[in-house]
């Protein structure tokens, strides 16, 4: 018996393969819909947005599908942007050349795990130094997995509408132009600061203090962190904050 075989279209095949129920993005997007996406290709920041993605829908998961967001390395653009969305979950890609390599503000429940984010390693001369994560004025945002590399700043959270926040896990990694690994520290026209979060099992490496605590930010535990530093492994002149379990070592 002779049998026949009919070979499918690449488009073709590409759409049996995708998962359903997800919707794909191959360019600069902003999410303004619930739902699910997965990235299908590299892409690169849009100046119309100042983003790669943007998400402002709340009920979103974005798989980067290990695909990368680039920037263009001048010290503008973010990578990701998440504004005033809830439950938001991103995963599993590379973001590199931004300023920001993701934004999280004015957001609730979100999570960001298993990204490889990558700095240009600018020269920190005036604010904003580049950032892999910033957390801005939002709360129950879990931060986990993530690999942070030649950034000024690892992770950075600002404001007292920040709380209940998990930083977990992650590695931070700083070359000559690092700064602070995580820092913590009022908001622009919000005296206040960040509180009552879990800094836990972060491996931070090659920056002057490896994590730097605003002494209006009240109520943080900082467990069990390993903190390879050059000038100052812990500052934190708040006494509310518990800091345990922390293994230390200084570079020069």
């Amino acid at each position: 018996m002779t049998r026949t075989f009919f070979a499918l279209p690449l488009l073709a095949v590409a759409l049996l393969a995708q998962p359903p129920g997800i919707r794909t993005i191959g360019s600069p997007t902003v999410i303004d819909q619930s739902g699910s996406y997965m990235l299908t290709s590299n892409l690169f920041t849009n100046s119309s947005t100042g983003a790669g993605i943007t998400i402002t829908a709340s009920d979103v998961t974005l798989d980067l599908n290990g695909q990368t967001i680039t920037g263009p390395g001048n010290g503008s653009h973010a990578g990701i942007r998440i504004i005033g969305a809830q439950n938001v979950t991103v995963k599993n890609g590379n973001v590199t050349g931004t300023i920001m390599g993701v934004m999280i503000n004015n957001s609730s429940n979100v999570r960001v795990d298993g990204l490889s984010i990558r700095g240009f390693g600018l020269a920190v001369s005036a604010p904003p130094p580049e950032i892999g994560i910033l957390i801005l004025q939002s709360r129950n945002v879990v931060i986990s997995r993530n690999a942070i590399f030649n950034v000024g700043l690892g992770i950075f959270v600002r404001g007292s509408r920040a709380f209940g926040n998990r930083i977990e896990d992650n590695t931070l990694t700083a070359m000559s132009n690092g700064v602070f690994g995580i820092c913590y520290n009022p908001a622009d026209d919000d005296p206040g600061a960040p509180k009552g979060d879990l800094i836990k099992g972060n491996l931070i490496r090659g920056f002057p203090t490896s994590i730097q605590i605003n002494s209006r930010a009240d109520y943080n535990v900082i467990d069990g962190n390993t903190l390879i530093y050059r000038v100052a492994a812990l500052e934190n002149p708040n006494p509310t904050n518990i800091a345990m379990n922390n293994r230390m070592a200084q570079i020069q």
